[in-house]
């Protein structure tokens, strides 16, 4: 394939490798699209799955005529494209005519396999609304019966009780570590895990850590241990999903990597901007409970969910979640916590953590939460949120590294939790 000349820099196309149990199919469509798996499936007649599970950049094209391969029919309107024939490899230019003529052979065809993501409608703005538009979504899954309100509609778990009492415990201004220790103590597993994380190699405490008390007084402090064992028991409630996105290493890896970079950030911080550590710290270990929410409540809209996903690794998961579900995990997820009473500032700010222009109320942790998700994601942040943060991106990401150092520590106390929580 040779690259055409003069060629004004053109859409890239990319491509993504199916199989079933009959065989493979090669998909190409441009990189501004969302691959339908659903249409594939209604054109072949054949239920297929992503074979690499992750891939931001897609996969190397195979040989024209070598393969089965669908490509985006719309791509036949445009006068030029962008694709490389390998991971990693330079982008070259092609014409539609030229793309056309390769893949002219029985064994291609041209389809409408893609929707462009920018006509996938987004989330409602305000969380007041966020109730209306997820019951109106739930409303075209037929398999549920519509109730009036979300809790009626869904088969929410109950709250444990050990999140009960640390939530009644947190609005109790003259709280000490007495009545926190009580309360943990209630709770076996929870008072286990507390000791444990405060006993890891992460945080190098001299000694050995025997009890809950030692875990807030010499290492952790009162709000750490507080909003830790409050996540903890939180997450508690759901079961991990068992059919993801098969490159979703682990929630609770995701969960403790962020809450501790949130911590990182935070201190990292001009003192006079930055919020409650606590609070950052509960933030970023409970930024995707949506995602455990789905799993449990809607489990097999979550695995379709999770194969277009895998399918669109180059894609915000939250146009994946509007075009699949009509709502996305954070709206979901922010309502739950809302639904459970969790201090505001904790679900306003996951619920705008996807939108680094919000400057409503609790404005400071969202965006935490954004550049906390971007670093994680080798995402561009926007200048204007770090200067809002006072954080430079060397700073930021100099947080990020830290995080990233200790990654062995981070896997042995997710160990831990996964452990207790068989």
């Amino acid at each position: 394939m040779e690259a055409s000349i003069n060629l004004q820099p053109a859409q890239k196309l990319r491509v993504v490798h199916l199989a079933d149990h009959t065989g493979r199919l090669q998909v190409i469509f441009p990189e501004s699209n969302m691959l339908d798996i659903s249409a594939v499936s209604r054109i072949t007649k054949r239920r297929f799955e992503p074979v690499n599970h992750y891939h931001v950049s897609g996969d190397p094209l195979i040989k024209p005529n070598s393969v089965n391969t669908l490509l985006e029919a719309s791509m036949l309107k445009e006068s030029v494209f962008s694709i490389r024939t390998k991971v990693g490899g330079q982008y070259r230019n092609i014409t539609s005519a030229e793309l056309e003529n390769m893949f002219s052979g029985p064994l291609n065809r041209f389809e409408n396999i893609s929707i462009n993501a920018q006509l996938i409608k987004p989330s409602v703005e305000n969380h007041e609304d966020d109730e209306e538009q997820i019951l109106e979504a739930l409303g075209r899954f037929q398999s549920i019966r519509l109730k009036q309100r979300i809790e009626e509609t869904l088969e929410i778990p109950p709250l444990p009780a050990s999140s009960h009492r640390i939530i009644r415990l947190s609005t109790d201004k003259s709280a000490g570590t007495d009545e926190l220790c009580e309360v943990i103590a209630l709770d076996p597993s929870l008072a286990a895990q507390v000791i444990s994380w405060a006993s890891s190699p992460y945080y190098g405490a001299p000694g050995s850590i025997e009890s809950v008390e030692d875990a807030i007084i010499r290492v952790l402090g009162f709000d750490m241990v507080m909003n830790l064992a409050l996540g903890l028991s939180m997450g508690n409630a759901f079961q991990a999903p068992e059919d993801g996105p098969r490159h979703y290493e682990d929630f609770w890896l995701d969960s403790v990597s962020n809450a501790v970079l949130m911590e990182a950030l935070v201190k990292s911080m001009p003192v006079q901007d930055r919020p409650k550590l606590g609070h950052a710290y509960l933030a970023g270990l409970l930024h995707n409970f949506g995602y455990l929410a789905i799993s449990t409540i809607l489990p097999p809209h979550f695995s379709i969910l999770s194969r277009y996903q895998e399918a669109n690794a180059h894609l915000p998961s939250d146009v994946i979640e509007m075009q699949i579900l009509h709502f996305t995990k954070e709206q979901l997820g922010s309502w739950l916590l809302r639904y459970w009473s969790l201090p505001d500032n904790i679900w306003m700010a996951i619920r705008y953590s996807k939108k680094p222009h919000y400057y409503g109320e609790h404005a400071m942790l969202a965006k935490l939460l954004y550049v906390s998700y971007q670093l994680r994601h080798n995402g561009t942040i926007e200048p204007s949120v770090l200067l809002e943060i006072g954080l430079s991106l060397e700073e930021a990401e100099s947080c990020r590294d830290q995080i990233y150092q200790k990654s062995a520590e981070l896997h042995k106390m997710v160990a831990l939790i996964n452990k207790m929580n068989a």
